[in-house]
């Protein structure tokens, strides 16, 4: 059974592989999260040129 912050992860890592910087396809779509207890951030840092995006959700 997965979890609904794993199943998040891992809808970016299958459809947010392309850098909106480079164009690199990062195939492997390395996506981290983490949470402060109060939000959670998915991040993934592009092997190609090092730009950074985010996605953040505030827990309710």
């Amino acid at each position: 059974m997965t979890t609904l912050l794993e199943r998040v992860r891992r809808r970016y890592e299958t459809t947010e592989k392309k850098c909106p910087e480079c164009g690199y396809v990062d195939e492997s779509g390395n996506w981290e999260s983490r949470t402060d207890g109060s939000r959670i951030v998915y991040r993934h840092v592009c092997p190609g040129c090092d730009a950074s995006r985010e996605h953040t959700f505030k827990l309710a």
